[in-house]
């Protein structure tokens, strides 16, 4: 058994797991580790460095889900394929779940903008960095009651018993598409809930430390009108699986 395995998730985002790659390789050098790349139909590049290669869009519970059964890690690491992951993050992350045994899963809080909002730049609307560049330290580690599966940290026993829910995949397919985003994050930490496996999450660095996750590369390669819909379609398979559970959940 590795020590460590990394299992990205990728449609048509090349440019950034080109850069994930990179910060890995000198980041994980000292760890026993494995990255499963689990592609699900690019045709810009990813596919053609994928572990797993999906000739279609599976959706993403399905393509999770495939990179945590591939993995043969400890811990499992799961990120997104839109989102880079800070510099010395990961280690971290390693770090405190082999210390604190009582976690089994931490991840960070991020910040979501708009390429439309922002001209694809790292920055707000007032060109201020908005994420961390490097993690120093885990500020402010907390039970959370939400999900960290795009860029969080697990013991593998945590899925022993949790997969993501591939109906949500399901209820959204038509003959175009398959799949859509969102809800089957909150569907995990539920499932966790439900075990009494408690989540924890920490700021980078300092409050409000976060890192930076570009969503609208979704929309764009779904079409905002697809993302919405399929969006609603999957907020209904979720309420009809979850009928009793009480106040809002986070949607990190």
């Amino acid at each position: 058994m590795v020590k460590l395995s990394v299992t990205i998730l990728t449609w048509d985002t090349w440019k950034t797991l080109h850069d994930t790659l990179h910060v890995l390789k000198d980041e994980l050098k000292a760890i026993d580790h494995e990255i499963i790349i689990v592609d699900n139909g690019s045709t810009d590049g990813c596919q053609d460095v994928a572990t797993i290669k999906n000739e279609l869009n599976l959706g993403i519970s399905k393509g999770k889900n495939q990179g945590i059964e591939a993995s043969k890690g400890e811990y499992i690491f799961l990120l997104d394929g839109d989102i880079i992951p800070v510099p010395n993050s990961v280690t971290m992350l390693l770090d405190y779940l082999e210390t604190h045994s009582e976690c089994k899963a931490l991840g960070f809080y991020p910040n979501k903008f708009s390429n439309q909002r922002n001209k694809g730049e790292q920055n707000d609307r007032n060109h201020e960095e908005h994420h961390e560049w490097y993690c120093h330290t885990l500020f402010d580690v907390k039970e959370y009651r939400g999900h960290c599966i795009y860029y969080g940290m697990y013991h593998r026993s945590v899925f022993d018993n949790v997969r993501l829910d591939e109906g949500f995949d399901e209820c959204c397919t038509t003959n175009e598409f398959k799949g859509g985003y969102g809800w089957e994050d909150l569907d995990s930490y539920m499932q966790m809930e439900k075990l009494g496996i408690k989540q924890y999450v920490a700021h980078m660095n300092k409050a409000n430390g976060r890192y930076y996750h570009a969503i609208n590369s979704s929309i764009r390669n779904m079409g905002y009108q697809q993302y919405m819909t399929t969006s609603m379609k999957r907020s209904q398979y979720f309420k009809q699986k979850w009928p009793n559970q009480k106040g809002a959940l986070v949607n990190a």
